[in-house]
């Protein structure tokens, strides 16, 4: 039992140690950013819509979280008026023994004993909303990050298909000329042809990967790559 409770301990001092720090999920807009991945996640955070959005939660959380702690001030009335009979001279009829005038104010027990409450609730929603910004940052920086990677894998599948392209025209150009001097059969011929034009059939496909890996990380960017200004950037 005495060592379950050293390992919860020191799992928990653990857990406290490794706390997320925001800042370094997505990098402050006004600061250089570490690499040119992390300089992307700058630019999605940036311009991506969902951003502002989570935002603009917020700054709604906080306004209804403002009015709910000046919600007692509504259920506070304040009634005041003369009495009629005193308005009257007095040598009338009027009983003038009743009040001038009559004051109360109207309570909404309920509401106001309440209020402790709601004000804690618009609390815990300006958080929720809060912690809704720290989600999308997760959520943006893990996309724009998984689409680079696969930007660059398609680019390196395509400068491979691309190479083996050209080594297998090369040797169809080779046993196509030999087929001519009748050093290479007909079946050498139609096999060399047929790996060439399946290597140039891969390059093609590569190719379209890689356009629409493209696409896809311009989406969550914002920005065509071609318009991507960064030293680190690979063309």
């Amino acid at each position: 039992m005495k060592n379950i409770t050293l390992f919860l301990l020191f799992l928990s001092g653990a857990l406290a140690a490794q706390t997320t720090s925001y800042e370094t999920i997505v990098q402050p807009l006004d600061t250089k950013a570490r690499d040119f991945s992390e300089y992307l996640v700058q630019l999605a955070w940036q311009n991506n819509p969902a951003s502002a959005i989570a935002f603009e939660e917020v700054e709604t959380a906080r306004d209804k979280a403002r009015n709910t702690r000046k919600e007692w001030m509504r259920d506070v009335q304040a009634n005041f008026n003369f009495n009629e009979a005193n308005l009257r001279a007095v040598d009338t009829f009027g009983n003038v023994f009743f009040p001038r005038y009559n004051i109360g104010i109207t309570l909404n027990l309920f509401n106001i004993l309440s209020q402790k409450d709601k004000n804690r609730i618009g609390k815990r929603d300006v958080e929720v909303a809060e912690q809704k910004v720290n989600a999308q940052m997760l959520a943006i920086r893990a996309e724009t990050l998984s689409r680079y990677t696969q930007f660059k894998l398609a680019k390196d599948i395509l400068k491979t298909r691309s190479l083996v392209e050209q080594e297998t025209y090369n040797n169809f150009i080779l046993i196509q000329q030999l087929y001519k001097t009748d050093e290479k059969t007909f079946e050498d011929y139609n096999f060399a042809s047929s790996a060439y034009y399946q290597a140039q059939e891969a390059r093609i496909r590569a190719q379209a990967d890689l356009q629409l890996a493209k696409l896809h990380l311009e989406e969550i960017i914002g920005l065509r790559w071609e318009q991507i200004q960064h030293p680190g950037k690979e063309d």
